[in-house]
């Protein structure tokens, strides 16, 4: 299984601190945000992505490992 490496703070980049950020599973785009993280993973789904990655906006952006 290969490791993929994502610039999360530059795929955040422009989401509001606090909000939920379904990510694709590859890991290469936003599909939805908001302030429920149901409904932006619904949202995602919808736009047909199974399991998309729920990550929450930072207040501070940092170096983070998933």
């Amino acid at each position: 299984m290969a490791t993929t490496v994502t610039d999360l703070p530059e795929l955040l980049k422009g989401f509001p601190p606090g909000a939920w950020v379904a990510i694709s599973e590859s890991q290469n785009r936003a599909l939805a945000f908001g302030i429920d993280a149901q409904t932006v993973h619904d949202e995602a789904q919808q736009l047909g992505e199974d399991q998309p990655l729920m990550v929450r906006v930072p207040d501070q952006m940092m170096a983070m490992f998933l």
